[in-house]
């Protein structure tokens, strides 16, 4: 079963952060901890590490969208997963 990628609280009182660059693309294999996307709120910017190692499954929004915090923003499984949907 994939393992999603969720966007993180980055502040106490944040509710939403920005997808600066994403790190892997589509098919890209990450280990567990490895950076794989940037994110940012009006005062910080953090890298948001791979929770699992795996293959990236499923990116649901690109880069410079503003995304709610607990929203999903990735699936990572194995090569031969189906994603599923959000």
């Amino acid at each position: 079963m994939a393992t999603k990628v969720i966007m993180p609280r980055i502040g106490g009182t944040v509710v939403e952060g920005t997808i600066k660059k994403w790190l892997v693309q589509e098919g890209d294999r990450v280990k567990r901890y490895q950076p794989i996307l940037e994110v940012s709120s009006e005062k910080v910017t953090i890298e948001v590490p791979a929770p699992v190692d795996g293959v990236v499954l499923k990116i649901y929004f690109p880069a410079g969208e503003c995304v709610p915090v607990g929203e999903t923003l990735a699936l990572i499984g194995e090569p031969d997963e189906t994603p599923e949907e959000k």
